[in-house]
């Protein structure tokens, strides 16, 4: 179930209210707070409330003119050759099971043979998270089958016109590590953890750069770790791979973070995060349950650390056999966004527009409001 903090994740100032700026300053981010008293009471349609100046609702609006939505580019499916071999789904077969997070779902649909299966959902509503929600199934995909690497499951494609708007991946049960707290911690788990960030970064040259609890979940069938989440991945020395996010920082500051439960070391910027701050501790303190004692897990920890050390020092790798077909996202359509002083139209693209002005134009529109559902208490 998506957490309270997370019902409410939006980028910039797409959540205006409208009230006293005695209770909205312009300048600051109240706007949600405000929302968060009524959400649960507002039908599909509505576009905008207004409150008075003590935070009471005075009026609602389900007017398509003041909906801000801004609705994003979606490549068609024809236009992306990289993926024509892979399983599809459509939107519409898929059904929302649960939220797990912004832009995640727990969805369910029937797969060629009749059997109904749980995948998890991930998608795109806005073009900030566009390149990493192409990027990331383009390099799942092509990942070798490894039992400590969650797979790819299927593109998912609109149904008016076939365009790309998102991935599944197999559902695995029992929530993260990050999640399930109650869950025992395992030495074989670090163990797992280690070989397959060392096949990552020394076999395939590839980084996973957000090595993390909530990234990490436990096949109850094989009892192993799995490895997800690959929207910052990067092949290593190309521009989108950052020295400050290596995957052995990652680590150090993983298993700190699943043994004493404290996660201040990474609430600051990455260039700022120090793992030998943490390796450098007498004793860290113990907070979930492990198989050992946690001198076995610092333990292997420390040596894999000073192996890595001299490894990463050597020379670049220069022969790796695997080269993922990453192609950049398709561009958006051209169209003519005005006319110059002569007339002349003036062409842009609709990689981003208002919603209310996209259906004006009888453009192919992914309309992602649902249902309401029995959701966590706000906070």
């Amino acid at each position: 179930m998506i957490t309270p903090s997370d019902r409410f994740w939006v980028v910039g100032k797409q959540v205006k209210g409208n009230g006293p700026v005695s209770l909205i300053p312009p300048d600051e981010d109240v706007d949600i707070d405000v929302l968060k008293r009524y959400v649960g009471q507002l039908g599909q349609t509505v576009q905008s409330i207004i409150v008075d100046y003590k935070g009471l609702l005075v009026k609602l609006s389900s007017d398509p003119e003041d909906d801000r939505t801004l609705t994003t580019h979606y490549p068609r499916f024809a236009t992306a050759p990289s993926l024509q071999n892979c399983l599809t789904v459509q939107l519409s077969q898929l059904t929302e099971e649960d939220r797990l997070g912004p832009s995640v779902d727990l969805v369910s649909y029937v797969d060629d043979s009749g059997t109904s299966k749980f995948a998890v959902f991930k998608y795109y509503m806005i073009y900030q998270t566009r390149p990493w929600i192409w990027n990331e199934p383009h390099l799942t995909k092509a990942l070798p089958k490894h039992p400590n690497i969650l797979p790819f499951d299927r593109v998912v494609l609109s149904d008016a016109e076939p365009r790309v708007v998102g991935f599944t991946t197999p559902y695995i049960p029992n929530g993260t590590i990050e999640q399930n707290k109650d869950r025992v911690f395992k030495l074989a788990w670090l163990k797992q953890l280690l070989d397959v960030v060392d096949y990552l970064n020394l076999n395939l040259g590839i980084v996973h750069q957000d090595i993390a609890p909530r990234n990490l979940l436990v096949d109850p069938e094989t009892d192993n770790h799995l490895l997800f989440d690959f929207d910052h991945a990067a092949r290593i020395g190309q521009p989108s791979c950052f020295p400050e996010r290596n995957d052995v920082s990652g680590v150090i500051f993983t298993l700190y973070e699943i043994i004493s439960q404290d996660e201040h070391f990474r609430l600051v910027e990455h260039r700022e995060q120090d793992p030998d701050a943490v390796l450098i501790l007498e004793s860290w303190p113990l907070k979930c349950k492990l198989d050992c004692e946690v001198g076995e897990f610092r333990k292997l920890l420390d040596d894999w650390v000073r192996r890595r050390k001299c490894q990463d020092d050597a020379p670049p790798l220069k022969d790796v056999d695997f080269t993922p077909d990453l192609p950049d996202v398709p561009p958006a359509s051209p169209i003519i966004t005005g006319k110059d002083d002569s007339g002349e139209p003036i062409w842009g693209d609709d990689l981003i527009q208002h919603r209310k002005e996209a259906l004006k134009l009888r453009k192919n529109v992914i309309v992602w409001e649902r249902s309401p559902r029995q959701l966590a208490p706000i906070e």
